[in-house]
C-alpha cells in the first residue's frame, strides 16, 4: 500500500514540478527580455552604452553601464584580428618602459572600465534554469558552455559572452538560450533584433542559421 501511494504521489507532482520549473524558464525569459528594452531606451535617453555579460557556467547576467563610443567587432575575423592587434601593442608598449606602458592603459580603456562596479547590476538566475547559449555576430555563432574563444587570461575565468547596446540605440543581433539545467534542449530563446532592438520570447531554442536563411541577400529593389 505504501509503494502504491508513493506512486501515485510521484506520478502527481512530477507534472507540477516540470510547469513549475516551465513558468521559471519563462519568467527567467520575460525579465531578460523587459531588461534589453529598457536597456534599449535608457541607452538613447541617458547617453550611455550598456552590455550585457552572460556568465555562462554561472547562471547569471550582468549589466555594466559605460560611456557613449564603446567599440565592437562586426564578426569573429574582426575580433581575432583587433585581440591580436592589442596583443602586439601592448608588447610593444612595455618594451619602452612601465610609466609608457601605463599611460597607454590609461587610454586603452573601454567605456565600461570608466564606470566601474557602481554601474553594475548582477541578475542571477531561478535555480534549475541556466544559459544554455549566447549568440552575437562577433561570435559568429551560438557560444555554448565549455566553448574555447581563445580570449581567456588563464584557464579559471569564467565563461562570458557579450551583448551590447549602443548610445545611439543601436543593438546587436542577440540570441540567448535559457534552459532547464537538467536537459539542455529544453528551453526558451530570447531574440533581440538588430537596429532595431525589438525582442522578442520564443517558447523553444532558435537556431541563429534559421534566422540567418530567412534575411534575404539584397535588399528590395526601389523606384527611381
Amino acid at each position: 500500500m505504501a509503494i502504491a501511494i508513493g506512486l501515485i504521489l510521484m506520478a502527481v507532482l512530477a507534472p507540477a514540478g516540470r510547469s513549475l520549473l516551465e513558468l521559471d524558464q519563462r519568467g527567467a525569459g520575460r525579465k531578460l527580455a523587459v531588461t534589453f528594452e529598457r536597456l534599449h531606451d535608457e541607452a538613447m535617453m541617458r547617453n550611455l552604452s550598456f552590455r550585457l555579460v552572460f556568465f555562462l557556467d554561472q547562471g547569471k547576467y550582468v549589466i555594466e553601464a559605460g560611456e557613449p563610443g564603446a567599440l565592437i567587432s562586426a564578426s569573429p575575423e574582426e575580433r581575432a584580428e583587433f585581440d591580436r592587434e592589442m596583443r602586439d601593442k601592448e608588447e610593444a608598449m612595455k618594451r619602452l618602459g612601465d610609466d609608457a606602458y601605463r599611460a597607454w592603459m590609461r587610454s586603452r580603456r573601454q567605456a565600461f572600465e570608466t564606470k566601474g562596479k557602481r554601474e553594475q547590476t548582477e541578475v542571477e538566475l531561478p535555480s534549475g534554469v541556466k544559459i544554455g547559449g549566447v549568440y552575437t555576430p562577433q561570435y559568429g555563432k551560438m557560444v555554448l558552455p565549455g566553448d574555447d574563444l581563445g580570449d581567456k587570461l588563464n584557464k579559471d575565468d569564467p565563461d562570458k559572452v557579450y551583448s551590447y547596446i549602443m548610445n545611439n540605440g543601436f543593438t546587436e543581433h542577440t540570441l540567448v538560450w535559457l534552459v532547464k539545467a537538467s536537459d539542455p534542449s529544453d528551453g526558451w530563446t530570447v531574440e533581440v533584433e538588430p537596429l532595431s532592438g525589438i525582442v522578442r520570447l520564443h517558447g523553444e531554442l532558435i537556431d541563429v542559421r534559421d534566422i540567418q536563411q530567412q534575411i534575404p541577400d539584397e535588399g528590395p529593389d526601389l523606384p527611381n
